[in-house]
């Protein structure tokens, strides 16, 4: 996968040679990046940091832009530690193959507490995950299916076991 960075931020990198994720970073420089939800850049010392509010969102410019192969699209999850430690989550999370921008990292603070974040922290994970381009055709129900499934139309937990 190509890739492009546009502001001062580190390449994404894969933690290990077996890693699914290509990790990705808070742009090193936090002055005038543009964030955008329920967050801020603040100073400490001189030292700029990103304040998440509780139970906010933010919008993070990556400073990468990514040719995502035809056939595949990248996928945003979360880094169990900033997830667990943290208590981020990612969201907006799909980057199609068409789209040629600059990809935005955008996290809600699940905790009743503000969330810092420095520049340079690694943040979020992406995977790239090929995609069926097949389409779509709307059919009658009794048409949908060829044959009833054990499971059926069983709902949430209907294939847990007592």
């Amino acid at each position: 996968m190509k890739v492009s960075i546009i502001r001062d931020v580190k390449t994404p990198t894969r933690g290990t040679p077996g890693s699914a994720g290509i990790d990705f970073y808070i742009p090193n420089s936090l002055k005038d990046i543009g964030v955008s939800g329920n967050c801020e850049v603040r100073s400490f010392s001189g030292n700029p940091y990103l304040a998440i509010a509780p139970h906010g969102d933010a919008l993070i410019p990556s400073g990468v832009k990514v040719q995502v192969p035809e056939g595949w699209a990248l996928i945003a999850f979360n880094k169990s530690g900033v997830a667990v430690k943290k208590g981020l989550s990612v969201g907006a999370c799909v980057i199609d193959e068409d789209y040629q921008g600059e990809i935005h990292l955008h996290l809600t603070n699940r905790t009743q507490s503000e969330i810092t974040l420095n520049a340079g922290d690694k943040i979020t994970q992406f995977v790239l995950l090929p995609y069926s381009k097949e389409g779509i055709t709307v059919v009658p129900l009794e048409e949908l299916y060829e044959t009833t499934s054990a499971r059926g139309e069983g709902g949430f937990g209907s294939t847990g076991g007592k």
